[in-house]
């Protein structure tokens, strides 16, 4: 048994099915969520504050990168010649990255980045390529994302813009995704109806999107397993296959692989299944896995970074 699959034995699994409700909406009324699963509302609250005290989850928003004015993204895997963590702490630090892993393998972490107009991203592959200890780099642009279970998708159209209280909303959930209507009317000096308001107009724009994340620095209550796939036949056909086992990330790349996805499960069985039926696909020509072991930052959007109008 692994130590990943040791912590998550202890985890009680109507925590992991509260905590899989908030992943999918970091606002989910904790009424529904307890009806659904045939619960009290008080059993609810008190998994989600234990969660919340023991770090298990982060409930913040992510905002569309058409607000943040990102343009291009990439996802980059490395090669070291020295220790891992003088390079993850600088990963970490630069505003560039959304994400940031150590992996298993040759590569050991790993970065997806979003950045600006061109030169933004030549540039930032620079900086990290003069890292002191990187070897080498090895880069995927994303053409486009198609899933991303943390963050809104980019359009490259989006025509909605915010006003002064529409960012004081966005920075209050920035704290606290779950913070009370009354406490995001405080933050932008309106009523706790117009915030309401606000905030239901900002999620149905897909401006932003309050979110649950799991905290998965040591024992996390899902595995990751990142896949890059090359594709036979049509693409359209394959992106369907890989929809179809709920990934939690999924993008069209340029460079080795077409496909890029995220899998999740809750124990090592579920994810060699995943792979597995991957395998099976008659659309998939090849592909090559690397285990999250430990994501150190996630983080799709921050709104002290919102473009100006």
């Amino acid at each position: 048994m692994t130590n990943l699959e040791a912590g998550m034995e202890h985890r009680d699994p109507l925590t992991t099915q509260v905590l899989a409700a908030l992943r999918e909406d970091g606002r989910a009324s904790y009424t529904r969520i307890a009806q659904s699963l045939g619960v009290t509302r008080r059993r609810i609250t008190q998994i989600v504050e234990r969660a919340v005290e023991r770090h298990e989850v982060v409930f913040t928003v992510s905002v569309s990168p058409d607000l943040l004015a990102l343009q291009r993204f990439a996802y980059t895997q490395l090669r070291l010649d020295g220790p891992v963590a003088p390079v993850r702490e600088a990963l970490i630090a630069m505003p560039e990255t959304t994400f940031v892993a150590d992996i298993s393998g040759e590569a050991p972490i790993d970065a997806e980045i979003r950045v600006g107009a061109d030169p933004h991203l030549r540039r930032t592959l620079d900086r990290i390529r003069c890292l002191p200890g990187v070897r080498d780099m090895q880069a995927h642009l994303y053409e486009s994302i198609e899933i991303n279970l943390y963050s809104p998708l980019r359009t490259g159209r989006t025509a909605f813009r915010l006003d002064a209280v529409d960012r004081a909303i966005v920075r209050r959930l920035q704290i606290d995704g779950r913070a009370s209507f009354l406490e995001l009317a405080e933050a932008a000096d309106i009523s706790p109806s117009g915030a309401r308001l606000r905030l239901n107009r900002l999620v149905r724009h897909d401006a932003v999107k309050v979110v649950g994340i799991p905290v998965r620095h040591d024992s996390p209550d899902l595995l990751t397993l990142g896949v890059g796939i090359r594709v036979r036949g049509e693409l359209a056909a394959a992106l369907e296959e890989v929809r179809r086992l709920s990934p939690e990330f999924l993008a069209i790349t340029i460079g080795e692989y077409e496909l890029i996805a995220t899998l999740s499960a809750q124990s090592v069985d579920g994810l060699l299944e995943l792979a597995d039926q991957l395998r099976a696909s008659s659309q998939i020509a090849g592909m090559r896995t690397w285990t999250n072991l430990r994501t150190v930052k996630e983080e799709y959007g921050r709104g002290d970074r919102l473009a100006d109008d």
